[in-house]
């Protein structure tokens, strides 16, 4: 397994159970018109991380390991930011209030993005977050246990708020986590060290620290799943005839499905799945492989559309949304449980 060397100790991790969490690299924090700056700081410590950042995604994307990203967002009628939190410090701008780019750390507005070189690719996660901690109030716990995650490797900001509280949280649940240290920031240099000091104090009592260059060896040592492309097949099955010989039953609005095979722990493993015109499969993402081959009609996802006759194959850890505007029929085979996301999740596709 690779191995990173790190402190206190080297940091090993199974090159399918780990993913790239990186926290808050938004622009309300990073950049002179955002929240960061209202409460009179020097934000340049946070926007020179970024290149580092972009390293460990460009690593990680290459070796096809999932990615989640985080942001600090809240309703717009604020129903999830207490008085606790809006009232503290005497900012010039308050949690949302109108600022340069927007309302402040509110979900949707243009400072509440994440900063364009970090962008996220169509199928990384983005949790929206109201708290510190990237557990809290979101699907985060049940989107690593479906994708089997054991080990985290972590990047973001700040290094003692959201970074340290989500860490702490991550390894109560029993996570293995390493911060890359050069890959994340603090308006208080000096807050970063301790906190750099406590993460691995007392034999890593939260964690493993290692500089991004150790991480980056050791991710070189995957290797990388193969991509995987539509394949074309022809008139393998009759798809007329297989939809008047099916038992159908309601799955989602507007798709009927019909099981094949069944596994009690995973749900239907194979079935046939029937879109009426316009319906759409809402945002969810893939525990094991999927492979979709689509019988008559078409469907589309965020990497394209797909007619009859082909087949797509969908790799551990994708996330998708699948609509068909004209209707369809597929058959659809799933190695492990399909997870369907609340509105918590957002992420640019379709």
């Amino acid at each position: 397994m690779p191995t990173v060397t790190a402190a206190p100790f080297p940091y090993t991790f199974p090159e399918r159970g780990v993913a790239l969490l990186v926290i808050d690299m938004q622009r309300d924090f990073l950049e002179p018109d955002g929240f960061g700056a209202a409460l009179g700081n020097d934000v340049a410590p946070l926007a020179a991380i970024v290149p580092t950042v972009r390293r460990l995604l460009d690593a990680c994307r290459a070796c096809r390991l999932p990615i989640i990203h985080t942001k600090e967002a809240h309703r717009a009628d604020l129903t999830d930011c207490p008085p606790a939190k809006r009232q503290r410090g005497t900012p010039a701008l308050r949690i949302g209030d109108h600022g340069p780019m927007g309302r402040i750390l509110i979900a949707g507005e243009p400072g509440n993005a994440i900063v364009p070189a970090l962008t996220p690719w169509p199928g990384e996660t983005v949790l929206e977050k109201p708290g510190k901690g990237a557990f809290y109030r979101t699907p985060l716990q049940e989107l690593l246990t479906t994708m089997g995650i054991t080990h985290l490797l972590v990047a973001g900001v700040t290094t003692e708020v959201c970074v340290q509280t989500t860490l702490r949280e991550a390894n109560d649940r029993g996570y293995e986590c390493l911060l890359v240290e050069d890959a994340t920031a603090s308006y208080f240099p000096a807050f970063k060290q301790a906190t750099l000091e406590m993460i691995r104090a007392q034999g890593g009592i939260v964690g493993w620290t290692a500089p991004a260059e150790q991480v980056l060896q050791a991710l070189g040592q995957i290797t990388p799943q193969e991509a995987l492309a539509p394949i074309r097949c022809e008139h393998l099955l009759h798809a007329p005839a297989l939809e008047v010989a099916c038992r159908w039953e309601p799955f989602r609005d507007g798709i009927d499905i019909s099981p094949l095979y069944g596994d009690q722990q995973v749900g239907p493993a194979a079935a046939l799945l029937r879109y009426r015109p316009g319906a759409s499969l809402p945002l969810h993402h893939h525990a094991g492989y999927e492979h979709v081959f689509v019988l008559a009609g078409s469907q589309t996802d965020h990497n394209g559309v797909y007619g009859a006759g082909t087949l797509v194959i969908n790799p551990p850890g994708s996330r998708h949304r699948v609509v068909s505007t004209d209707g369809c029929l597929v058959l659809v085979i799933w190695e492990k449980p399909v997870i369907f996301e609340t509105a918590a999740v957002t992420v640019p596709c379709l």
